[in-house]
């Protein structure tokens, strides 16, 4: 379903930068930018999950203990 969306949202964004009534290097830079924001986006999230990843867990004894 994410995928789906995602899918839909980047092509709805494309077939709007093609139908937008500007010169081809107006639609150029914003079909550039674009991408760049996608790309962008998932090098983060993946970031944020290996940095998440990499996060020491705390042992279930000390949780136990401190009660």
């Amino acid at each position: 379903m994410a995928w789906s969306s995602f899918a839909l949202a980047l092509l709805g964004m494309f077939i709007g930068i093609i139908n937008l009534e500007q010169l081809l290097s107006v639609k150029g830079y914003y079909a550039v930018t674009a991408l760049f924001l996608t790309m962008s986006s998932f090098v983060l999230q993946k970031t944020v999950r290996d940095n998440n990843d990499d996060a020491p867990l705390q042992p279930a004894e000390k949780n136990v203990e401190e009660l």
